[in-house]
């Protein structure tokens, strides 16, 4: 008697198993999203000039612009950049801009020219100076 009921317990077990594995076989298999899009930095040049640019940064560990306001030194992160226009010609290393934030503010500073932005394009490695562009838009890439 005890070795039938140990058999009816391990058969009882494989059915729950197989019952098991055929409902989770049947079940909706959920689609991963699709990857979120992404497009490249747009930087145009003093002779207007479009560069697509994937992977827009600054040379070195520091990935941000020097820029000032009056006295005041600031280093703002290009991951909080959205756009860059400069507004003026380039006097003593630095050209008035307009930084629109991704926050949505507006800062109206002037920028280190002496920089340079680099990064790929479809032809390859791509590099400028700051003092040759004339406008940025950031992208995601």
């Amino acid at each position: 008697m005890g070795v039938r009921k140990i058999w009816l317990t391990v058969g009882v077990v494989i059915l729950a198993l197989w019952v098991a594995g055929m409902v989770g076989a049947c079940a909706p298999v959920q689609e991963a999203p699709p990857p979120a899009a992404t497009w490249p930095s747009i930087v145009t040049s003093e002779d207007r000039v479009h560069y697509y640019v994937s992977g827009l940064r600054v040379p070195g560990t520091r990935q941000e612009i020097r820029t000032r306001k009056g006295e005041a030194n600031l280093w703002i992160p290009l991951a909080r950049i959205s756009s860059l226009r400069f507004t003026g010609p380039v006097g003593e290393d630095f050209r008035p801009a307009d930084i629109v934030m991704t926050s949505g503010e507006t800062l109206r500073v002037e920028v280190e020219t002496n920089q340079i932005l680099e990064g790929m394009t479809e032809a390859g490695y791509w590099n400028m100076p700051l003092g040759k562009i004339s406008s940025l838009q950031m992208g995601t890439e």
